[in-house]
């Protein structure tokens, strides 16, 4: 990848829309936005000016057709996203004045940007760090505002200095053991082997606490799913629409109408909740229903929870039975629905077949206790998993495979100190941690690394 190419790209979606960007980055980028851009009622444009909007219209230079109305704002580097030139366009945002708009910037010069490329080169040019640039992609695609806020501390640089934090401690004990090697006959001051352990099993605890928020981060990041089992009719359906409070599922008195998984997401806590509305469990003949209680089973073993439902206005039959024996061993919550009508449940059965269980009465179609609902569900998943607030972080999976790279290396260490190894093996251990670390934020990550992660992005960030 060139970086001394000129890159141009749409910043916005292609679509229809009040406004769409067309960004352009690179050392050419001010001559095309010169061949290009024609200021309104003959006014000049101060092309040395940097932070500068100015209203104009794009022509064609060959043609010389009028090809929009825009505005045209002008940043000079290296006070840039990218640390270079960059030229934006805001043009109206429909396709064909965004397309001639990019085409034109193509024809002087400038070539199309690849996923992630101005990101890329933000982090290239040392405007932000490797860690920081997949935090831009976390605020993208951030579903819930609390992942937002997490994501948004990630780019300001705060899990870069528990990394920066973290290195210099390394740093310093690797210093204190090659000045140990380097100079044995001097009486240079040192700590001593207990005080060392002491300072790496406090770097290993950093290290544990950054591992487990990465647990956590993905479910801030993927969610959690729930699935919605039961016979046919027991209201699965029902309690879908309540949850979303709108008419996602169709819903009749006709048992078997969901024959397919119906997946939806509401914010809980924080966290996505995928909720998905399966077909009804039971015996069938009908080679659509089949496929649909399939599919069920499937949803039902990826589920993070399960809500099992049954009918309190029928008694417990057979197949109610058979659910429960399926979801055993399960993360589960009994509904018992439609509370509502007249009860035949037989309660004192239902405690006595699931005694560990908790249950909740609900009545999904005039929404009785879907509150309750919603704070068991949050108790379940959410209790032993929410980070401190102190230090909301979003660590990625390729993250925190890094930290347990670190992490092992730097058991190494702290075993070689144990057994009375000689400070050069020590030192190895303690080098291979730091690199790891150094691959967190960019210091020692191969182009191949960085290759699959900008690919991720979309073009035009």
């Amino acid at each position: 990848m060139d970086q001394e190419d000129t890159i141009v790209a749409l910043a916005t979606p292609l679509g229809q829309s009040g406004i769409g960007i067309v960004r352009i980055s690179g050392r050419k980028s001010f001559s095309i936005a010169k061949r290009i851009f024609r200021p309104s009622n003959g006014s000049r444009v101060n092309w040395s000016s940097t932070f500068r909007t100015h209203y104009g219209w794009i022509v064609d230079p060959e043609e010389k057709e009028v090809v929009d109305e825009v505005l045209l704002t002008l940043m000079r580097s290296p006070r840039t996203y990218t640390r270079e030139d960059i030229v934006e366009i805001n043009c109206h945002g429909g396709p064909l004045p965004l397309r001639k708009t990019l085409q034109l910037g193509l024809k002087l010069g400038a070539r199309l940007a690849k996923p992630g490329e101005f990101t890329r080169r933000a982090f290239l040019n040392g405007r932000i760090d490797l860690a920081q640039a997949e935090s831009v992609l976390e605020v993208i695609q951030a579903k819930t505002e609390e992942a937002l806020m997490i994501a948004a501390n990630g780019l300001r640089g705060r899990f870069s200095e528990e990394i920066l934090f973290l290195k210099e401690q390394i740093v310093d004990l690797v210093s204190s053991l090659e000045a140990e090697i380097e100079f044995p006959d001097e009486e240079i001051p040192a700590p001593s082997r207990t005080t060392r352990k002491k300072q790496l099993r406090r770097i290993l605890t950093k290290l544990d606490s950054l591992i487990e928020m990465g647990e956590t981060a993905a479910l801030y990041r993927e969610g959690i799913k729930a699935v919605i089992i039961g016979r046919p009719n027991v209201g699965k359906s029902s309690l879908l629409n309540a949850l979303l409070d709108r008419e996602r599922a169709i819903v009749t008195c006709i048992p078997g109408t969901t024959r397919d998984t119906i997946e939806e997401s509401i914010n809980m806590k924080g966290f996505p909740l995928c909720i998905v509305d399966t077909a009804g469990l039971g015996v069938t003949g009908d080679v659509v229903n089949q496929e649909g209680i399939k599919r069920a089973h499937s949803s039902m073993n990826q589920a993070d929870i399960v809500f099992l439902m049954v009918d309190g206005s029928l008694a417990l039959s057979e197949e109610d039975e058979l659910v429960f024996q399926k979801t055993r061993g399960k993360n589960r919550l009994i509904l018992v629905n439609k509370i509502d009508l007249p009860q035949r449940i037989d309660r004192k059965k239902m405690k006595m077949l699931l005694p560990n269980d908790v249950i909740i009465e609900i009545s999904a179609t005039r929404g009785t206790n879907l509150e309750k609902l919603k704070e068991v569900t949050s108790d379940l998943i959410l209790k032993e998993i929410i980070p401190s607030s102190s230090l909301p972080l979003l660590i990625n999976v390729r993250q925190k495979n890094v930290l347990e790279q670190a992490k092992n290396g730097l058991l190494g260490a702290l075993e070689g100190i144990k057994e009375g190894m000689p400070e050069e093996v020590i030192v190895v251990d303690l080098k291979e941690g730091l690199e790891s670390l150094g691959e967190i934020t960019g210091e020692t990550t191969g182009e191949d690394i960085l290759d699959r992660i900008f690919s991720r992005f979309c073009i035009g960030k």
